[in-house]
C-alpha cells in the first residue's frame, strides 16, 4: 500500500471514529466528519488501485472542503445553533451548501470556492478558540489553516506529496477537534 492510500485510510478512520465514537457529537459534527471520511475512503480505494474512481473522489473531496469543513466550524463555534444541534437543519445546510458548491465549481468554474470555505472554517475555529481561550480548538484551527496553506503552496516533505501532507494535517486536526469535543462534553 502506498503512502497516499495509507494516509487517506487514516483520515477515514479518524473521521468515522469522531462521527460515531464515544463523544456523542452533534449532527453537524457527525455529518461533516462523514463527508470527510467518505472522501478519504474513496481516496484510499483510488490510490490503492482497488477501485479507482478519480471523479467521484474529487467530487467528495470538494464536498468535504466546501460542506464538511464548514459544518465542523459551525458545530464548534455555534454548538447551540439549529444547524449544529438538529439533524434536519444540519442536512438542510449540507444539501444547500453542496448545491452551491456544485454550481459554483462545475457550472460557474469558480474553483476557489472550496478553498474559501475551507480557509474560512479554519479561521473560524482558530478565532473562536483563541477568543474563548480553548487551546485544543485554537490548535485545531491553526493546524487546519497551516495544512490548507501548505497544500495550496504544494509543499513536499521527503517522499510526502502535498496530498499526503493535507491528509495527515486533516487527520491531526480532526483528532484535536475530537479531543476538544470530548473534553467540552465532559465539563
Amino acid at each position: 500500500m502506498n503512502l497516499q492510500a495509507l494516509f487517506d485510510g487514516l483520515l477515514a478512520a479518524t473521521a468515522f471514529f469522531i462521527a460515531f465514537g464515544p463523544t456523542r457529537s452533534g449532527p453537524a459534527l457527525r455529518l461533516g466528519c462523514c463527508l470527510l471520511g467518505s472522501a478519504a475512503v474513496l481516496g484510499t480505494l483510488r490510490f490503492s488501485g482497488a477501485l479507482p474512481m478519480p471523479q467521484l473522489h474529487q467530487y467528495f473531496s470538494m464536498l468535504g472542503a466546501g460542506v464538511g469543513l464548514p459544518l465542523l466550524a459551525i458545530a464548534a463555534t455555534q454548538p447551540t445553533s439549529a444547524v449544529a444541534s438538529q439533524i434536519r437543519f444540519a442536512w438542510i445546510f449540507a444539501v444547500i451548501a453542496a448545491v452551491v458548491c456544485t454550481l459554483l465549481i462545475y457550472v460557474a468554474q469558480f474553483k476557489l470556492w472550496t478553498s474559501i470555505c475551507a480557509i474560512a472554517a479554519a479561521l473560524a475555529l482558530l478565532a473562536y478558540g483563541a477568543m474563548r481561550k480553548q487551546l485544543l480548538l485554537a490548535s485545531a484551527g491553526l493546524l487546519m489553516l497551516l495544512t490548507l496553506l501548505a497544500f495550496a503552496a504544494k509543499v513536499q516533505a521527503g517522499s510526502m506529496q502535498p496530498g499526503d501532507i493535507l491528509h495527515m494535517g486533516l487527520t491531526l486536526t480532526l483528532a484535536l477537534l475530537g479531543r476538544w469535543t470530548y473534553v467540552a462534553r465532559a465539563s
